[in-house]
């Protein structure tokens, strides 16, 4: 077994026979070849979901799974004749990974609540997250995973380890313990995924409709403290800061587990993407710092696909006396645990004054009581804002009903009460959500959404936006049966309706999307959409300063591809037709290349590129401009694994506009948009970012990290260069920030 497969983990295990008896030690090591294994529950009902024909998969897959002391002991063997190409991907934990893998989700209550997924890969990746709402993903989870890969010349296996402690849980008492689990496995060179049953999460209903088993449980106990220390060299500002801190981890049983953390180090090692966003909707970033990333999934409440009512990114984020600085946080306390079949939880933060009475104060509180069909509740959020003299409530309650395996009903209401400035405001939000799927081939849903004008759960949530009533369906037809000869494999139509209007019954333009996805027996998948718009206002656009009328439009006519891996090499490529303004279209076309040098060498790189003629923004108060526009966005990213536990990645990023030749427009009483004679300047943007990251994980949940970043932006009206060839080759001179951090987490 080469070193670069997995960090094969010498930890022994002493597993419990099922029935009274001497324990025998087992070694996480990915040969399943201890007796002990011989006891151990089988799997082998695999069926093909990916694409979605249910058929019997290429290659056989075997899992055994057996409740140890330690936790669930869980093992792969997956027949690969060597006529099969594999594909060992290496890649950085939570990232994409597309060669050869395998995947346990599993429900440790067994009450479709909350899912726990690990994807280990025969390269020895890891990715692992969580699944809510049946089939919400989340990758900010990390678990305390131990694993191992071996591989062999007709056959690899995988063994893990999945600690009780490794999420809090009903009834951790009992000897006996029922648990939802799905098993499944991806063949790389094919992309055919086939999983336990035939259960796949593009079905409605994903987590409820795991299979139930029965195992052995075992109670366990931790402790953790994870002291840090970053020490940080800004060379811009010519400055140098040492923190340090401390996060605590208590999980005394299943059922109960407390974090907390002191002047913790809530700062990204991970950057993000850049982003230049000139529209009324803010970006939504993932969180992965430790403390939120630890059993979060509770408080991921979601309403509808986008909006969050607990966005952890609040809490720490921009500072409200001073947008371009971020907050420090003094202090944070995390609560998980359950009382019968209630699942509650409590979460707290303070971020630092500076002496001036600026730093918020955030609460949130959480109870979740499920029964069978049933599931109930409720979230509720505080947040203090001393320098804006706000405070501002929000409470939440859902309810779900799953009647048959067929049909499921979901209901959420929303209240917030926002006290700023001796002012009082209060809103309201309504969503009723009803999935129907009557076989394997068609499914069915309805939404119905009202949000009230003065609705805002905004400082600690993620609120797209207020006003709003919505009826929005989705019909999903699936066609699986093709002649053996046929290029295509699964190919899924979608019609989506949308009826739209704000609170003040303004129409704000329905829409009808159509999608088409075929995954062909070659391993590519195309992908065509088509979205228009009918006639309606955008009342956003203008932030409050009055509704624009625009005409019916083009919102998407994109066809996209993505190939199976042709040797060392893999594409995807894409172009779009679209509207963004008053008349004129827009044309995007985007690529990415990925070239595996080795398993543990891989080098990628995405251009984006955007021409508009017709691009509206908003400007102040009623002005708008459109412009010409030419965007381009180059990523290009890394990885390279030179021994095992040690990653080196290089993410390099650049976002550039060039917007020439702006017509300004005011808006008319009527909402038109009326070509004004305001004086509005051409104008540029340049952002480069470059982070050169090195990790090495030296112990289990303690890491080395060695980080460079540099990155600058320029906004420029009036531009002197000619185009976008003119701020490439000036993005040496994007230096806002160049820093060295060394940082270091040891976990006790």
């Amino acid at each position: 077994m080469s070193p670069r497969i997995a960090a094969a983990s010498t930890l022994a295990l002493a597993l419990a026979a099922a029935s009274p008896g001497a324990f025998a030690e087992v070694t996480v090591d990915g040969r399943l070849d201890e007796p002990e294994w011989e006891r151990a529950q089988v799997f082998t009902d695999f069926r093909v979901t990916q694409p979605y024909t249910l058929g019997a998969p290429r290659h056989p897959t075997e899992v055994r799974m057996l409740g140890t002391p330690q936790g669930i002991i869980v093992g792969f063997r997956c027949t690969h004749p060597a006529s099969t190409p594999r594909q060992k991907e290496q890649t950085p934990r939570d990232a994409n990974n597309e060669g050869d893998r395998v995947n346990v989700y599993f429900d440790l209550d067994a009450d479709a609540q909350v899912a726990y997924n690990v994807t280990i890969a025969l390269a020895g990746s890891l990715q692992d997250a969580t699944i809510t709402n049946e089939t919400q993903y989340s990758t900010d989870w990390d678990g305390d995973v131990s694993y191992a890969v071996r591989d062999e010349t007709d056959e690899w296996f995988v063994e893990m380890l999945l600690p009780w402690t490794l999420a809090a849980m009903k009834n951790p008492e009992a000897s006996r313990r029922t648990i939802g689990v799905v098993f499944d496995r991806v063949i790389g060179i094919t992309q055919e995924r086939s999983a336990l049953g035939g259960r796949s999460f593009t079905q409605p209903r994903y987590l409820s409709d795991f299979p139930k088993v029965e195992i052995d449980q075992f109670q366990r106990s931790l402790l953790y403290v994870f002291p840090y220390v970053t020490a940080a060299s800004d060379w811009v500002g010519d400055s140098t800061d040492l923190k340090a801190g401390a996060d605590l981890l208590w999980k005394p049983s299943g059922r109960f587990q407390l974090t907390a953390a002191l002047n913790p180090d809530f700062g990204q090692v991970e950057a993000d993407e850049l982003v230049v966003n000139f529209d009324a909707i803010e970006v939504l970033f993932s969180d992965k710092r430790p403390f939120f990333a630890e059993n979060q999934a509770l408080f991921d409440v979601r309403v509808g696909t986008s909006d969050r009512l607990l966005y952890t990114r609040r809490i720490g984020g921009t500072r409200d006396d001073d947008l371009s600085r971020a907050a420090e946080i003094d202090g944070a306390l995390k609560i998980n645990g359950s009382f019968g079949r209630l699942d509650y939880g409590t979460l707290a933060a303070a971020e630092r004054d500076y002496g001036d009475d600026i730093g918020r104060a955030f609460a949130a509180q959480r109870l979740r009581y499920s029964t069978g069909e049933w599931t109930v509740g409720y979230l509720g959020t505080w947040v203090d804002r001393p320098f804006l003299e706000r405070n501002a409530q929000v409470h939440e309650s859902e309810v779900i009903w799953r009647p048959a395996p067929q049909f499921q009903l979901q209901g959420q209401v929303i209240a917030s009460r926002i006290e700023e400035l001796e002012e009082t405001v209060s809103g309201d939000g309504e969503l009723l959500t009803a999935s129907y799927t009557p076989s394997p081939d068609w499914q069915y849903e309805t939404t119905l959404q009202h949000f009230s004008r003065d609705l805002d759960f905004n400082d600690m949530g993620f609120q797209q936006r207020p006003s709003l009533d919505r009826v929005a369906g989705t019909i999903t037809r699936r066609f699986r049966a093709f002649d053996a000869g046929d290029p295509r494999a699964s190919v899924i139509w979608r019609l989506k309706p949308e009826l739209r209007w704000n609170d003040f019954g303004a129409q704000l333009g329905h829409i009808l999307n159509l999608t088409r996805e075929a995954q062909q027996r070659s391993g590519s998948v195309l992908t065509s959409i088509l979205e228009v718009a009918a006639p309606g206002v955008d009342d956003l656009i203008s932030r409050g300063n009055g509704n624009v009328q625009l005409d019916s439009r083009l919102m998407e006519l994109s066809h996209t591809w993505q190939s199976p891996r042709y040797g060392k090499w893999r594409f995807f490529a894409g172009g779009a037709l679209l509207e963004e303004g008053i008349d004129d279209p827009a044309f995007e076309a985007e690529a990415k290349m990925e070239y595996f040098a080795r398993e543990d060498f891989s080098v990628s790189l995405r251009p984006v590129l955007l021409w508009s003629r017709d691009w509206l923004i908003w400007i102040e108060d009623d002005l708008l401009a459109s412009y010409r526009r030419t965007q381009a966005l180059v990523q290009g990213d890394l990885n390279w694994f030179p021994a095992q536990s040690h990653e080196l990645r290089v993410k390099l990023q650049w976002l550039a506009i060039d917007a020439r030749r702006p017509v300004p427009y005011r808006i008319a009483g009527t909402g038109e948009l009326v070509e004004s004679v305001d004086v509005v300047q051409p104008f540029q943007v340049n952002n480069f970012g470059l982070q050169v990251r090195y990790r090495w994980t030296f112990a289990p949940q303690s890491d080395l990290y060695f980080v460079y970043g540099r990155g600058g932006i320029v906004f420029e009206q009036e531009p002197q260069s000619s185009g976008l060839g003119d701020l490439f080759s000036s993005i040496d001179e994007l230096r806002d920030s160049d820093q060295v951090l060394v940082k270091m987490r040891y976990r006790f």
